[in-house]
């Protein structure tokens, strides 16, 4: 299914977008949440079974078989499949107007954005091999003769490696100096991709004592999910659910 958003009716938009996820909040969630930050109206759509995915996948619709996937429909009707997330994170900003705060004009704090975001990969590519073997080519993992290798793995990856992780995410948020991780005064697309990667983590990763040597990340990302536009959204999807 899919939901429209609206954006406030003083904002002249031509050009129409369409994010394709499945329905749960994942690698898509950040950019919901930019999207509706800047006021940009998208229709959300949630693939209902995987089924729905595996069949757009085979069509060739998707660039590179993945998503999340953004559509984006100019006013000459032209359309282009985006993917990769942070990639569409960082066009949504660029589509933002300047003072939503998204991506910084300045190149070096552009930069600077683009280092922190892209660290979330890093910071859980080990956990990811765990969970999504087949796609990484460790399907060898599921079998019986894995199984030790696999328990080892993940058991490193959620106390040891991804903790170092954000020991050095901690020390960089403090060092911004404003409460957000590139010292900007305002959130950009990198806090859009860390704390909406941050907020499931101790149950995703199987470590619910992640955070417990940074508390300053589990505050960070009470402050992210407090803003305005965010607190809003969620309240609109409640109050759709509930209709």
């Amino acid at each position: 299914h899919s939901t429209e958003h609206q954006a406030s009716a003083d904002f002249f938009f031509t050009m129409k977008l369409k994010l394709m996820y499945f329905d749960i909040a994942g690698k898509a969630e950040a950019i919901r949440l930019a999207l509706t930050t800047a006021g940009l109206p998208f229709e959300d759509v949630r693939f209902q079974s995987r089924d729905e995915f595996i069949a757009l996948k085979l069509s060739g619709y998707l660039r590179f078989g993945q998503v999340p996937a953004l559509e984006y429909t100019d006013d000459a009707g032209k359309s282009t499949v985006l993917t990769q997330s942070v990639a569409i994170l960082r066009f949504v900003a660029k589509l933002a107007a300047a003072d939503v705060g998204l991506y910084p004009e300045d190149p070096v704090v552009a930069a600077l954005v683009d280092g922190i975001t892209d660290q979330e990969a890093d910071a859980f590519a080990g956990i990811r091999v765990t969970k999504y073997k087949e796609r990484f080519g460790f399907g060898v993992l599921n079998e019986a003769e894995g199984a030790a290798v696999l328990a080892a793995a993940t058991a490193e990856c959620s106390t040891l490696v991804i903790p170092r992780h954000l020991a050095t995410l901690a020390k960089q948020l403090e060092a911004g100096g404003t409460g957000w991780l590139a010292g900007t005064a305002k959130p950009t697309i990198a806090d859009y991709a860390w704390a909406t990667a941050l907020k499931p983590l101790p149950g995703w990763c199987g470590n619910p004592a992640v955070f417990a040597e940074v508390p300053a990340l589990v505050a960070y990302v009470d402050r992210f999910y407090a803003l305005p536009e965010i607190t809003a959204y969620y309240a609109a999807k409640e109050a759709a659910a509930a209709q």
